[in-house]
């Protein structure tokens, strides 16, 4: 009997360590992480935050924050907004600068939710975005996911571009090139990923 469950024991430990051995984590996502819905993606013309705003352990602290956008929109993001979990983005930090930042933002009618402000593109910032790679779809593929769990609606289609490499879709360019393999651009004015390119 107590070989019995020893060898049981043994073989479920051999296939453990055989499963973490042979994952691949590079395109995964943390089953944990919350996916964040980007529903505004716009270039800002300027930034005005009270004298003692801030942003700590993922909420605004301290005041507001009001963004005036290129399309003549201002939103006020309120105190007690979640800000976002950058990951392999970076947050800008550029307030004075016109058109410096990109609002990327989950909206409740005209309230903010959820708010990340990234640096826009050098060239041709108030047109394109460019983000990281995705990892994944969803909504029978009307939604793409980064790693950092940003989901951007796509285009219909989403233009593929990797020099003389062919993909039959985007799932087959996403399988190949996830996150790091590609780039993924962002329409300021249709508010979606138009095209993918790898690198």
């Amino acid at each position: 009997m107590s070989r019995r469950i020893l060898a049981v024991i043994l073989a479920v430990l051999v296939a453990a360590i055989f499963l973490f051995a042979t994952r691949d984590s590079s395109s995964e996502i943390s089953v944990t992480q919350t996916l964040r819905k980007v529903d505004l993606v716009a270039s800002v013309d300027s930034i005005n935050v009270d004298s003692t705003w801030s942003q700590e352990s993922g909420v605004t602290r301290g005041g507001a924050m009001r963004l005036s956008l290129d399309d003549l929109r201002v939103l006020t993001v309120q105190d007690g907004t979640l800000t976002a979990e950058y990951g392999s983005m970076s947050a800008c930090t550029d307030f004075a600068k016109p058109n410096a930042c990109v609002l990327l933002a989950d909206m409740l009618g005209d309230a903010v939710v959820w708010f990340a402000l990234v640096p826009s593109d050098a060239m041709a910032g108030r047109e394109f975005l460019t983000m990281p790679g995705l990892v994944d779809m969803q909504a029978n593929g009307d939604e793409g996911i980064l790693r950092n769990g940003w989901v951007i609606n796509l285009a219909t289609p989403v233009k593929r571009e990797c020099g003389d490499t062919a993909t039959s879709s985007l799932r087959d360019f996403i399988t190949r090139f996830p996150d790091q393999l590609s780039k993924t651009i962002v329409n300021l004015t249709t508010d979606n990923v138009v095209s993918v390119k790898c690198k």
